[in-house]
């Protein structure tokens, strides 16, 4: 086991000294045991131990740090020991079960070996200094086992540094087909860090989703490989059988106009607020097949749907994705609620565009995006602090981690998110939970605040929102009649993400609010 050193030591001492301490433990502990080695063998592990690749997944932080995955994993016996390699150079130490563990590295990103579990979820601490001061962070790590591969050969000789958040799809990209085929080309993306695109002969196309799955797109009438990795699932292109059950991406397919390409949907015509996707549901163009954990199985087979477009939320029902793969449907899990910048969750219209054959559309329908988002951004900053939250069922508030998307649009239109890293630190999610007590110390002098009304569509005054609870009525922005609520269907409409940040810069600066759609001041 690894201990921290002093923090006045450099990584290199510190991994120098670390490395002798294991090695004498690893000598005493093998002193009773006569005929035992502990001698390296070609795998870098001990005699007996053998080297894996694992997905493995992080929650927790603001959002704003990764760690690579696939990741190493070391079996010796029946412990574990994975090798964490962070997006970041400025961790200095994490924590597990009590015990604090140095980086392994001299220089590049912050590096850990740490002993782990596997299916079930790890709380852990990393400390980073890149604030002012050191700052310790909870995080939750989760190994699949489902997706263990044994490393031989040239795989044993070691892993490739992760890089930094911008090319966190190194992590997960595998451009590996399994029957010799090399990439011709690539799709290049400006913020989206969670997914990538690698193009080939004959219009095929690979996606590769940072929770490890891969998908080959291939035209109507082409010969998909000999020898594709088993791995890898094969989608038609244009995917025309889709059961869309994710409900932010009902926009993407709307805007590039692909709603006939939809059979059904996983929501319902009266909670939809896209206006084509809801049209094509209310004339039963579309059909409701049932939400994300209780589908229509029957309906669905027999519509003859290939295809489901699922969100994380799927990962709470594993049955519901294996009994989708058993009725003879790809399932694509999409991650666009992951992407830590809202341009980059706009992004994902581009592999939208791939699987609907309009990548041409999908490009020219981001880039309209990102430069109305540029134009807006580059206004003068209002100088508000920006408070961004709900009142739960308990009387708590729930706000969304700093670094999180919503907190960057606050900052994309002239605000100041009013928590920071340390106040939203939490173990899992986007959404941070804090006692209103607690809440009120970190907010209470926020100028702006602007009210969830995508979860909590009961404040419709000033007074609704007051009630919600005592305290409310003793922030500044209370006080001085600066309280917004959003509009229900915020959330279902990324590709108006410049239209909401630009609401959001005219809240800020106290513009004609008469002609806003996704926000509305209480009075």
């Amino acid at each position: 086991m690894r201990s921290i050193l002093p923090k006045g030591e450099s990584r290199k001492r510190r991994s120098i000294a670390v490395r002798a301490i294991a090695c004498v433990l690893v000598a005493l502990l093998a002193l009773p045991f006569a005929g035992c080695s502990a001698s390296p063998n070609a795998t870098g592990g001990t005699a007996g131990s053998q080297e894996y690749t694992v997905s493995v997944s992080l929650s927790g932080g603001s959002g704003r740090a990764s760690i690579a995955s696939p990741t190493t994993i070391v079996k010796d016996g029946d412990t574990y020991t994975a090798t964490i390699t962070w997006s970041s150079s400025n961790y200095d130490k994490m924590t597990v079960d009590g015990v604090d563990y140095a980086p392994v590295n001299d220089g590049g990103n912050s590096t850990f070996e740490i002993p782990v579990t596997l299916d079930e979820d790890i709380a852990v601490s990393a400390e980073t200094v890149a604030m002012s001061t050191p700052h310790t962070i909870d995080y939750t790590l989760y190994f699949d086992s489902s997706t263990m591969k044994k490393k031989t050969g040239d795989d044993a000789s070691g892993d490739s540094p992760a890089g930094t958040a911008s090319s966190a799809a190194a992590d997960f990209h595998n451009a590996d087909l399994g029957c010799g085929w090399e990439p011709t080309g690539a799709l290049q993306l400006e913020y989206a860090k969670h997914f990538t695109v690698d193009e080939y002969e004959g219009g095929l196309r690979l996606i590769c989703i940072s929770n490890g799955e891969r998908f080959l797109v291939v035209p109507q009438n082409a010969k998909v490989p000999d020898g594709l990795s088993s791995d890898i699932a094969v989608i038609r292109r244009p995917a025309d059988k889709v059961y869309l059950v994710s409900s932010a991406t009902m926009c993407l397919v709307d805007a590039l106009d692909a709603n006939d390409n939809i059979l059904m949907s996983g929501t319902k015509a009266d909670d939809c607020s896209v206006g084509g996707f809801k049209s094509a549901l209310e004339s039963g163009a579309i059909a409701y097949g049932g939400k994300y954990s209780a589908p229509d199985y029957e309906r669905i087979s027999a519509s003859g749907c290939t295809l489901a477009i699922e969100n994380t939320m799927i990962n709470h029902t594993p049955d519901v994705k294996e009994k989708l793969q058993k009725l003879g449907l790809v399932v694509l899990t999409e991650q666009s609620s992951s992407e830590p910048e809202a341009l980059g969750r706009v992004e994902w219209i581009k592999l939208f565009g791939v699987l609907f054959d309009k990548e041409d559309e999908a490009a020219h329908l981001f880039n309209e995006q990102k430069a109305r988002v540029e134009q807006t951004s580059r206004l003068a900053s209002s100088g508000k602090t920006v408070a961004y939250f709900y009142i739960n069922s308990n009387g708590a508030a729930v706000t969304r981690r700093a670094g999180d998307y919503v907190a960057q649009m606050i900052e994309l239109a002239g605000g100041s998110y009013a928590l920071d890293d340390a106040q939203t630190a939490s173990t899992s999610g986007s959404s941070v939970t804090l006692e209103m007590e607690r809440f009120y110390a970190t907010a209470k002098d926020a100028d702006i605040i602007v009210y969830n009304g995508t979860i909590d569509e009961s404040v419709a005054t000033l007074k609704d929102f007051v009630g919600k609870n005592a305290l409310l009525s003793q922030f500044k922005a209370v006080k001085n009649g600066n309280v917004w609520v959003t509009s229900a269907d915020m959330y279902q409409q990324m590709t108006s993400t410049a239209d909401i940040i630009d609401e959001l810069h005219g809240a800020f600066t106290g513009d004609d609010a008469s002609d806003f759609h996704y926000l509305r001041k209480l009075g």
